[in-house]
């Protein structure tokens, strides 16, 4: 009998570990609990949204800069956050001093210099199908499902 494919499909939304600059796992010291991400996966309108509109830019500034690569890449982080912010829903298990709301908290994190090892991680994991594997329990609508985390 042949495989039914379907039955591969990702999951739109995935709570993703968040990792320390080393890359091992972030634990709230209080709770034993891992630190998450709950994040869009790359088969959701939102995800895709968010990466057509980063790689836009890029292009656009290139374009500006008559045909001259480096001017994409002198707003790569700043594009990078956008994007992440576009796909993260919201941390679980992260507070910052001043700072209320999911979407608000989400910002402070990717922006702050000091947190950069954050961005960088949470860049790579949700551009990695993998992280996605949990299969969906409808078929995929590029929604989000506001049970998880």
């Amino acid at each position: 009998m042949p495989l039914d494919i379907t039955t591969k499909r990702v999951a739109d939304v995935s709570d993703l570990p968040v990792k320390n600059a080393d890359g091992t796992p972030m634990i709230d010291p209080d709770t034993g609990n891992p630190i998450t991400a709950v994040v869009f996966g790359p088969a959701t309108k939102i995800w895709q949204a968010a990466d057509g509109l980063r790689r836009r830019k890029g292009i656009k500034r290139s374009r500006e800069a008559n045909g001259k690569f480096e001017a994409a890449l002198d707003h790569e982080v700043p594009d990078t956050i956008e994007f992440l912010c576009a796909i993260t829903k919201r941390f679980n298990g992260i507070e910052i001093s001043g700072v209320q709301g999911d979407a608000d908290t989400v910002r402070a994190v990717y922006t702050d210099a000091n947190l950069g090892f954050v961005r960088d991680h949470m860049f790579e994991d949700t551009r990695n199908w993998e992280n996605f594997m949990k299969a969906s329990q409808t078929p995929s609508t590029s929604g989000f499902d506001s049970s998880l985390g």
